[in-house]
């Protein structure tokens, strides 16, 4: 079996979302790490202010922020302790 290095981790292209919620209870809250292509990462908070989903701080990244929000409507309607997703661009 092959060990997997970070440059495993790190797409190609689009991108890796690692959601990670924080406490247990309410209100949600996540940790969100984005892996993008050439090693680069974004990192933010994703919590619901009035039902709606808020990213904290704003990704410089329309793609990665627009696909983060696409997840939290997941993370709302089930919430669970981590969530990752590969997705293309």
């Amino acid at each position: 079996m092959a060990d997997a290095s970070s440059h495993d981790l790190h797409p190609a292209h689009g991108g890796r979302f690692v959601l990670t919620r924080i406490g247990s209870g309410e209100p949600l809250e996540y940790v969100v790490a984005i892996h993008l292509p050439e090693g680069r990462r974004l990192e933010a908070r994703l919590h619901w202010s009035d039902g709606q989903p808020r990213i904290e701080p704003a990704l410089d990244d329309g793609w990665a922020e627009a696909e983060t929000l696409k997840l939290a409507r997941i993370l709302r309607r089930t919430p669970r302790s981590s969530l990752t997703r590969w997705r293309g661009h």
